[in-house]
């Protein structure tokens, strides 16, 4: 069942790719395996920054969360001590002069001279011209844009580029980049060019959109850049509902690679990290979610099956929390946040029931009812006679093109009610009770994301308007440490089912 039809490359990024297929896999440029692996371990010894996406703020505008953002880049300083911040900006599709002018303009209000340049790479052959490319390896910082980090991988990769790219970052030079760019940095790059959404994963987890268009091994690349080990990155990550999408890289990245330390970093647009040492700091609008296993964790993938992944803690934080990378849990949090405790198991449920994913208002069916559409968030008690006690849940929360807004909106309401349950049904999907066991559900079909919010400990609202509000502008994205995520599905198989009222995974 697809809703939507295959994305892949444009056609002139596969001509191109085509046109260098017999050069790009056997050009003696790319270290052994050994080496790569290595490399792919390494840390930045400056600064790196990784934007969520989304349009920067105006030349001239220090209160936009590009500029709080990207000043970082430029503050990392002059590494080579000749007076003048050189940043290199890369790109494979466009070289229009905003983001130079931008840069230099932020070195204009932090007493930094700064030289920007952009280097348009569209083609192997580009990557490994010294004339072209020759000057990024003097440059204090590297910035690459957003476009397709698919086409950058096939592009780049075991290039002059990427060795120079090294290079700055060898001197201590700044290493950052917005949407697809920062989505090439860490060590597990989901870069094969594929238009994976959540809602392949929830359908099954090994499908095709987790390969790669150019070969058909894995989209999930250890032997580019990889300056964040153990790590993988995706943006744009509420605006395009890719909770789903980063669990299924997870799943299958650690999987592949016999890791189970993997953390997966989903940043919002227009919002983004500034990481010094293992250190990262929250900046912008919205939010960033850092998700990991724990010693709990089940993770069940299984071709042509929906995802079971279980007992993930994620920490959802906004602008002025800090997370320390190398603990994986955050460290300092800003003012307004509070402490949460567990309110306490609630009434016992009563009836059976049935929750259809592609029902899209069968959202009642929880006792939380929350809106976004057409008037701005709100939350409130359901007017159903049989539902999910201390639960809140959206239907069709993959396909549907206002997918975001309900993953924006489902967290902004367990921060109303952390002590609750909330629920991602996907389109295939269902949520499902008897009457003799009505606190003890059942799932089928497509993946639910269950969150759970019994372990919370700290909450709070960015100070920001979300991107995702739609008319007073109430609705913020919320902050939420410690929540505890499970996938669900083939619960008659698995034998993983979910106890809305003590928060349990029952058998």
């Amino acid at each position: 069942m697809t809703k939507r039809l295959p994305w892949t490359r444009t056609a002139a990024a596969l001509l191109a790719v085509a046109a260098l297929a017999a050069c790009s896999r056997d050009e003696p440029l790319a270290p052994p395996a050994e080496a790569r692996a290595e490399v792919s371990a390494a840390v930045a010894p400056g600064t790196i920054v990784l934007a969520g996406g989304g349009a920067e703020g105006d030349v001239g505008d220090t209160t936009s969360w590009s500029y709080k953002l990207y000043r970082k880049v430029v503050e990392n300083g002059d590494v080579d001590a000749d007076g003048v911040v050189r940043v290199a900006v890369l790109t494979a599709s466009s070289s229009t002069s905003f983001i130079t002018d931008y840069f230099e303009w932020i070195g204009t209000t932090v007493g930094r001279n700064v030289d920007a340049t952009i280097y348009l790479v569209a083609t192997r052959a580009d990557a490994n011209s010294s004339a072209l490319v020759g000057p990024v390896a003097s440059a204090d910082a590297v910035f690459i844009k957003g476009g397709d980090q698919g086409v950058y991988y096939d592009q780049w990769n075991g290039t002059l580029l990427e060795t120079n790219v090294r290079a700055v970052a060898d001197r201590g030079g700044a290493l950052s980049g917005t949407s697809a760019g920062a989505m090439s940095l860490p060590q597990y790059c989901f870069c094969g060019g594929s238009d994976l959404i959540s809602e392949d994963i929830m359908e099954n987890s090994h499908t095709s959109y987790l390969n790669d268009t150019s070969d058909g091994g894995s989209a999930i690349h250890t032997d580019f850049l990889g300056y964040l080990s153990r790590i993988t990155v995706d943006t744009h990550f509420t605006e395009r509902g890719r909770f789903g999408r980063l669990l299924g890289i997870m799943a299958k990245a650690g999987e592949d690679n016999a890791d189970p330390a993997i953390l997966g970093i989903g940043i919002e647009r227009q919002t983004g990290l500034s990481i010094r040492g293992s250190t990262a700091e929250v900046i912008g609008i919205g939010e960033v979610s850092f998700v990991q296993q724990t010693a709990a964790t089940t993770r069940i993938r299984t071709a042509g099956k929906p995802l079971v992944y279980t007992d993930l803690k994620v920490d959802r934080l906004t602008h002025g929390w800090t997370y320390d990378l190398s603990t994986k849990a955050p460290v300092t949090r800003p003012s307004g946040v509070v402490a949460v405790s567990y309110a306490g198991d609630g009434a016992a449920n009563s009836g059976a029931l049935t929750i259809t994913g592609r029902t899209e208002k069968d959202n009642v069916k929880f006792e939380k009812v929350a809106t976004y559409n057409p008037k701005d968030y709100s939350l409130a008690n359901t007017t159903a006679s049989v539902f999910v006690r201390t639960g809140v849940g959206f239907t069709d929360a993959g396909y549907s093109t206002n997918r975001g807004y309900k993953q924006e909106t489902l967290f902004r309401a367990l921060y109303d009610v952390p002590s609750y349950t909330g629920y991602l049904l996907f389109y295939g999907g269902t949520a499902s009770r008897a009457s003799g066991s009505p606190d003890v559900l059942s799932f089928a079909g497509d993946g639910t994301i269950v969150i759970d919010g019994k372990t919370v400990t700290y909450k709070g609202l960015s100070p920001y308007k979300s991107y995702q509000a739609t008319s007073s502008g109430t609705l913020r994205a919320a902050a939420l440490t410690n929540l505890t995520v499970h996938v669900l599905s083939e619960s008659t198989t698995t034998g993983k089912r979910w106890n809305s009222r003590t928060h349990a995974i029952v058998p």
